[in-house]
């Protein structure tokens, strides 16, 4: 580990993934591509960015996602109440964080396009800018992950229904990080989505 490694700052990683995959039919973060389940592939591209430490909400399928990534240096903190909300999972990665973490990214298991450059590009801006919350942005278009100060996770945590974060942005607008990738915008919900997904690089 280099000395800058060592002394980068606690940004945390969430990752997202305790929904039932309705739309697909079938547990689409354990599917395949390029070698690796689609889990696998966002826990990489976190623990390649240096977030620290990285945390996986389970909700359904939480024994099959914690078998798959067992061998990984990920946390679980597993939601009970996935049924209600993505706000229970929001509110669920937050209280898994350590006192000591400046900020939060959270990840969606289904966009594989986002990279650690993507990661470590919102990183820098935010410890350059100190915005509370900070987006990528193609053209106008808000895209993810997007991080959050821990200024905001007291208000993270009583969000409620199936909202996430997105309620939030209304008091807070994000800062927008201009981002030329289009394909971050890419996300899996459907068999059709999986099937474009294996078509492209």
């Amino acid at each position: 580990m280099t000395q800058s490694e060592q002394n980068f700052p606690k940004i945390a990683g969430i990752i997202l993934a305790a929904g039932a995959a309705s739309r697909m039919g079938q547990p689409k973060l354990l599917l395949p591509w390029k070698g690796e389940t689609l889990i696998h592939k966002t826990v990489r591209t976190a623990l390649d960015a240096l977030l620290d430490p990285v945390v996986i909400v389970t909700g359904a399928g939480a024994q099959e996602i914690t078998n798959i990534v067992k061998e990984l240096p990920v946390s679980i903190a597993h939601n009970p109440d996935w049924q209600t909300g993505q706000s229970t999972s929001v509110r669920a990665g937050i209280q898994a964080l350590p006192a000591s973490t400046q900020a939060v990214i959270f990840l969606l298991g289904d966009q594989p396009f986002v990279t650690a450059d993507l990661i470590k590009e919102l990183v820098k801006t935010y410890l350059q800018n100190h915005s509370v919350i900070l987006a990528p942005f193609i053209g106008e278009q808000r895209a993810n992950p997007v991080i959050f100060d821990r200024l905001i996770f007291d208000e993270l945590c009583q969000l409620e229904g199936d909202v996430g974060a997105r309620s939030i942005f209304k008091k807070y607008p994000p800062e927008a990080m201009p981002w030329s990738d289009e394909r971050i915008l890419f996300d899996i919900d459907t068999p059709a989505d999986y099937e474009k997904l294996t078509e492209k690089e």
